[in-house]
């Protein structure tokens, strides 16, 4: 059996479709009932779950699992429940784990976001330096499981993934996009690594077959590039102007306004406190080991081959 945390999100119902089309059974887990139920339908066994009582919802009936894909955490809300839904999560899923006597391999999805901005490559050796809490979480987890890899044999790999894009992906902002409500940071010079969504599933589900215990992974295509030239193809696509510039103050003010009106209402605000640290980060992530080691053909080595299949037609 495949245990999926996180199966309600953009990945994770991918991946979780891509388990049951290969014919494996899944135990599919997320907090949001509505997002599991289309996952139910296709033949997964959900579980609605809150991600801070994770050790005690999935401890039990562990012997059955083979192969561990931790997908949840989020870069929503202050710092203390990024920590939660990112490390803590993490640490309690592992924790569980050590019930899984015939665990294969521990999957985390982590992200790209641990490595510092530069306009350098930046390969799996190099040294994380993460700049807002989403990433400082991120980089908490990987090291617990490395603290866990030495008194267990949690067989645990790393998945540093690059920008996800692909149909209907929320992040794309594809709306936006085409209403030239998008704009990008100092008008976007900075670099940007992605993958997308179809080559990423086809790699998390290399990594339990063909990926190293204790090994880390950078999940990127082959064409990093600025994301002005992303969002400007993708602009192009859609028949749209250009996005326009904003200045990181301008930016801010402007995560902040939403936040605060949407806390104003009770409602949870929609938009990471650390976003404009987050879409300023500058990267180009070589992925030499993905192709060597998870033999890696990728569908869409660059975002020109990937973006027209994110162009509702």
């Amino acid at each position: 059996m495949y245990l999926v945390t996180g199966a309600g999100g953009y990945i994770g119902r991918h991946l979780v479709r891509a388990l049951l089309a290969q014919g494996h059974a899944v135990r599919a887990i997320d907090w949001n009932a509505e997002a599991l139920a289309p996952l139910q339908a296709l033949g997964a066994t959900t579980q609605v779950a809150d991600l801070s009582n994770m050790f005690a919802l999935i401890g039990s009936g562990m012997d059955k699992v083979r192969v561990v894909y931790h997908l949840a955490g989020s870069p929503l809300g202050n710092a203390k429940r990024i920590w939660r839904t990112n490390a803590q999560t993490l640490e309690a899923v592992a924790n569980a784990c050590q019930e899984a006597r015939g665990l294969r391999a521990f999957i985390f999805a982590s992200s790209g976001a641990v490595y510092p901005s530069s306009a350098d490559w930046l390969d799996e050796q190099t040294k994380p330096a993460p700049t807002f809490a989403y990433a400082a979480a991120k980089v908490e987890a990987e090291q617990l499981l490395v603290q866990l890899r030495q008194w267990s044999k949690l067989p645990f790999q790393i998945a540093r993934i690059a920008a996800v894009y692909g149909p209907a992906s929320p992040a794309l902002m594809v709306e936006q996009v085409r209403r030239g409500r998008f704009p990008l940071i100092d008008g976007g010079q900075h670099y940007t690594s992605n993958i997308h969504i179809d080559d990423l599933i086809k790699a998390l589900l290399a990594m339990p077959k063909l990926g190293k215990a204790g090994r880390i992974y950078n999940l990127a295509d082959d064409e990093p590039t600025t994301v002005a030239s992303f969002y400007g193809l993708l602009a192009q696509l859609l028949n749209a102007p250009p996005p326009p510039s904003i200045s990181p103050r301008t930016a801010q003010t402007m995560v902040w306004l939403v936040n605060t009106l949407h806390r104003l209402t009770l409602r949870q605000p929609p938009l990471p406190f650390d976003l404009v640290a987050m879409a300023a980060l500058s990267h180009r992530m070589r992925n030499t080991r993905m192709h060597r080691e998870l033999q890696i053909k990728l569908a869409y080595p660059s975002y020109r081959d990937g973006l027209p299949t994110c162009v509702p037609q």
